[in-house]
C-alpha cells in the first residue's frame, strides 16, 4: 500500500516542533516533508540556522510521534541571476546535505530555479543555456551529496528550467550519479487543459525514471484559463486511479500530498488515505 506523507508547514504550526508532531500524528500521517525555513522559521532564521545538534531535537521529537522526515526541504533559486544570492542558497542547500543524516533523512529537495527572482511564468527558463546553467549547479550539489551520502531530490516544473520529462530525462545523462533523484509531480508538468494529462505523465514518468524516483508529489486542480491548485476532493484528480498508476511501478512508493489548503486538511488527508 502507497505510504502517505505530507508537508509538515501546511498545518501552519511554526517554532512548535511538538505541537506540530501531535498534530501530525493524531491525522494518522508516518511521514512528513520538513522545512526549516517554514516549521522552524525565527529559530533557524529562514533556515540559516541548521546545525546536527537541532536535527536530532527534532527527529527525537518526531520519533516520539512515529513520524519520519522522509524528505528534507532546502528549496532555494538554483539559478538566481543575482550571483552572490545564488552562491548563498547553494552553500545553504550543501549544509543541509551535510545535516540532513542527523533529522533522519537521506534525500534534501529543492526546485530547479528560475531566471525570474519572483518565480513570474516565463519561457525564458527553457533555453537551452538556462537549462544547462540549472544542471551544471545540480552536478554541483550532487557531488557533494555523493561525498555525504546522502541524495539530491530535484522537483521539475512547468516553470522551471527543468520543465518537462524531456528535460528531466537529460539532466539525468548529463548527471549521471546514484545521488540524484527526482520527486516526480506530474500535475507540476501538467501545462494544458486535457484531463489525462497527469495520467500520461506519471505512467511515462515512472516508465523512463522509476529507479530514480525516490517520492512522488500528489494534489488536485482544475484547469480553465490557467491551472489552478484546489482542495482535494474538488479538481479533476481520480486519486485512486493516480495511486493505482504508481502501485503498478512502486508498491509502497512514497506519496507526499502537496500545497494541500489548511482549511479542511484534515479532511483533505483522510479522502487521500481512503483512496490510497
Amino acid at each position: 500500500m502507497i505510504n502517505l506523507g505530507l508537508r509538515a508547514h501546511d498545518f501552519l504550526i511554526n517554532d512548535n516542533v511538538d505541537e506540530l508532531a501531535t498534530k501530525i500524528e493524531e491525522v494518522g500521517v508516518h511521514y512528513i516533508q520538513f522545512a526549516n525555513n517554514i516549521s522552524l522559521k525565527k529559530l533557524t532564521n529562514n533556515g540559516e540556522k541548521i546545525n546536527a545538534g537541532l536535527g536530532l531535537q527534532v527527529k527525537n521529537i518526531l520519533r516520539n510521534h512515529q513520524i519520519e522526515v522522509g524528505v528534507l526541504s532546502c528549496y532555494y533559486n538554483v539559478i538566481h541571476p543575482d550571483k552572490q544570492i545564488q552562491a548563498a542558497g547553494l552553500k545553504q542547500f550543501k549544509h543541509f546535505l551535510e545535516v540532513a543524516p542527523a533529522y533522519g533523512a537521506s534525500i534534501v529537495a529543492t526546485e530547479p530555479g528560475s531566471v525570474d527572482p519572483a518565480f513570474r511564468p516565463t519561457t525564458e527558463n527553457y533555453a537551452e543555456k538556462v537549462v544547462e546553467e540549472a544542471i551544471g549547479k545540480i552536478k554541483e550539489m550532487t557531488a557533494v551529496a555523493e561525498r555525504v551520502g546522502i541524495s539530491v531530490g530535484i522537483e521539475a516544473g512547468v516553470n522551471h528550467p527543468i520543465h518537462s520529462l524531456d528535460t528531466i530525462k537529460q539532466m539525468f545523462e548529463e548527471v549521471d550519479s546514484p545521488a540524484l533523484k527526482l520527486i516526480l509531480d506530474p500535475i507540476n508538468l501538467v501545462d494544458g487543459g486535457r484531463k489525462e494529462q497527469p495520467y500520461e505523465l506519471l505512467e511515462k514518468g515512472l516508465q523512463l525514471f522509476s529507479d530514480k524516483i525516490y517520492a512522488f508529489h500528489v494534489k488536485d486542480y482544475i484547469f480553465e484559463n490557467q491551472k489552478e491548485i484546489v482542495r482535494p476532493g474538488d479538481g479533476w484528480i481520480d486519486f485512486s486511479r493516480f495511486f493505482g498508476i504508481i502501485e503498478k511501478y512502486q508498491p509502497g512508493a512514497l506519496v507526499i500530498l502537496d500545497e494541500a489548503p489548511r482549511e479542511g486538511l484534515e479532511d483533505s488527508i483522510e479522502l487521500i488515505k481512503k483512496m490510497r
